[in-house]
């Protein structure tokens, strides 16, 4: 009964047209809040996922790093346990370290990964390839396969690979350096270049396992890292059983752990986005807070007949809220249906582009996730029951003025 005459209040006529003016205002701005509130929210989720995805293709499933240290040793008995645990795709071991490159006057500081060939299952370095091929070489051959804003600063042929450059490491001793000659000088060859983004681009040269052993000096068993790819969803035994062998001293991480502090950054941005967006719904709901007051107004006489029929305060005050609602809810299922359809054409046919043409797509990606259109629809019964309750008692109100 109360929703059937808060349906028929928002639908019927009024003596100052201008009310029902208002009303249809305050219910579009709720829509496009909510429209807004799902488009942004879609688009962040949608970087997000990009990001995600090209985190997920250069990181390992499982990466084996030294609590303590920079490197650690790996005896063959150890590796060969650590290989034939079930769940696992593949494994290499990885020596990891800056170096000095140099090509004539230019030069640049790298993050030098020297990995097995076994790298191609666990890295999919490949799939960003924008030239030459996916090839690291041996010891006495060493190939480069290098970022392209390694590239770049070293001042390489972009249109050629093969050109070689110099690479100076610090040998484990430690010693001060105060000349180029006395660091370990080993010649390579680019052998490709990779594009995945901007912070691995102009970070990171792969080589091959043994060459990064004998450019930073190490020991054969020696390592600073191991990493894994798995199949299928054991992630969680395959972590427990690799502890198990390896002990306390050694942490073991999943992908989402190599990069918590990104992704926990990421959450709350959007979150962030989230809280600016309903502030700004908050204060466009004001509109309907006046819509709600003035038809308080406009009703004054029917809350008296209703009062005489055997309605309570809270009667009364159920109805506006129930308006509130239903006007906060409509412009909620406006908007969203509008956004819902415009995600749609966006993530079909991609017409809104990315301006620079730098980035890995060229158009912005759209995710829907069904989280969001809770938490939104949340907000707006929320945004209803606030702007609703002071019109209500008001109309409560009305009651007591008519007894005194």
């Amino acid at each position: 009964m109360h929703f059937l005459i808060a349906w028929r209040y928002f639908r019927g006529k009024y003596a100052f047209q201008a009310i029902q003016i208002i009303a249809w205002v305050s219910v579009f701005a709720i829509a496009i809040g909510t429209a807004a509130l799902i488009t942004i929210l879609s688009v962040s989720n949608g970087f997000t996922s990009v990001v995600k995805g090209l985190y997920a293709d250069f990181y390992a499933d499982v990466r084996v790093t030294p609590k303590q240290g920079k490197f650690f040793n790996i005896n063959d008995a150890q590796y060969l346990q650590l290989k034939s645990i079930e769940g696992v795709n593949a494994i290499s071991k990885v020596v990891e370290n800056r170096a000095l490159i140099v090509k004539g006057g230019n030069k640049t500081v790298a993050i030098v990964k020297g990995v097995e060939n076994s790298y191609g299952n666990i890295n999919k370095i490949r799939n960003y390839l924008k030239r030459g091929e996916c090839a690291i070489g041996d010891l006495q051959t060493p190939l480069f396969i290098m970022g392209i804003g390694i590239e770049q600063k070293l001042g390489l042929m972009q249109q050629m690979i093969g050109d070689t450059v110099q690479v100076y490491a610090v040998n484990r001793s430690g010693k001060s350096i105060t000349q180029l000659g006395q660091l370990n000088t080993l010649n390579a060859q680019e052998s490709g270049v990779f594009s995945v983004q901007q912070e691995f681009d102009d970070q990171y040269v792969f080589t091959n396992f043994k060459f990064a052993q004998y450019l930073f000096d190490l020991q054969p068993d020696q390592v600073s890292a191991i990493e894994f790819s798995l199949k299928g969803g054991n992630e969680g035994k395959v972590i427990a059983k690799i502890q198990s062998i390896l002990g306390p001293e050694f942490m073991v991480r999943n992908k989402y752990q190599q990069n918590i502090d990104l992704y926990r950054i990421m959450q709350v941005e959007k979150w962030i986005i989230f809280c600016i967006l309903a502030l700004i719904m908050l204060v466009a709901s004001f509109n309907l807070v006046g819509a709600l007051t003035m038809l308080v107004l406009e009703k004054e006489k029917d809350i008296h007949v209703f009062n005489a029929m055997g309605a309570t305060s809270w009667d009364i005050q159920k109805i506006f809220l129930i308006l509130s609602a239903i006007m906060s809810l409509l412009g909620a299922a406006i908007g969203g249906a509008l956004a819902s359809l415009f995600c749609w054409l966006q993530y079909k046919y991609h017409f809104i582009k990315l301006g620079g043409g730098s980035f890995v797509i060229d158009y912005y990606p759209i995710q829907p996730m069904l989280i969001d259109y809770i938490a939104i629809v949340s907000l707006v019964i929320i945004i209803a029951l606030l702007a609703g309750w002071i019109p209500s008692r008001k109309a409560a109100a009305k009651i007591y003025e008519r007894i005194v």
